[in-house]
């Protein structure tokens, strides 16, 4: 059997992420779908009346991206290449930015508000779990040197993005829209980088 390219096997964990990470939102999606879009995406006009939120989100976006092509060039350069490995990445930017932040915003943090933790600390703990969810990077890179990194670059992302969540009064659709503008820019060019080693010249980062 031959020998895969670094862009086909970019291509084949982005197929591969993207199938296990929509599972769940369509199983949620198809028991309940009111609720999903409502209480679940944020979907109500509610998410009209934060504009703070908004602004947050957006200047998220904007810092997170700018870090990325500072941090690993050859991701600026992916980043404007309209290509079948770059439209294969916008599903998995849809689905793993929805996922996440429902995971580590809207679950996570309002599961430790029903136990009384103080929003501060809710923040803490989920940016630094949401940074140790991204280790798995790790492996892609086959490279342990890119641990500190990469947590560290991610739990940050986290800290913003849960912040943001608490301003706009934890409605989840800022978060979610800002970590899926972030997954369009960035990616395929992140994991690519990732295989191919070229986030080894000269500095690291992880979405």
């Amino acid at each position: 059997m031959p020998q895969l390219t670094a862009r086909q096997l970019t291509g084949v964990v982005i197929a591969g992420i993207t199938v296990s990470m929509a599972v769940p939102l369509v199983i949620w999606l198809t028991k309940a779908p009111a609720r999903f879009t409502s209480e679940l995406l944020g979907i109500t006009p509610g998410a009209l009346d934060i504009p703070w939120a908004w602004l947050l989100a957006a200047a998220t976006v904007i810092g997170y991206v700018r870090y990325t092509f500072w941090a690993v060039p050859s991701v600026k350069e992916a980043a404007t290449s309209l290509n079948l490995l770059k439209l294969a990445a916008i599903p998995l930017a849809l689905v793993s930015g929805t996922l996440e932040e429902l995971v580590f915003r809207k679950f996570l943090m309002d599961w430790l508000d029903s136990h009384g933790v103080a929003a501060g600390l809710q923040i803490l703990a989920t940016a630094l779990a949401f940074g140790l969810a991204h280790s798995v990077w790790v492996l892609f890179a086959r490279d342990a040197q890119i641990f500190v990194p990469v947590v560290a670059s991610t739990t940050a992302m986290g800290g913003v993005l849960g912040a943001t969540y608490l301003v706009g009064n934890r409605i989840a659709l800022p978060v979610i829209l800002a970590h899926v503008a972030i997954n369009l820019v960035i990616e395929p060019g992140l994991l690519l980088s990732s295989i191919t080693g070229a986030w080894k010249h000269p500095r690291h980062v992880s979405p």
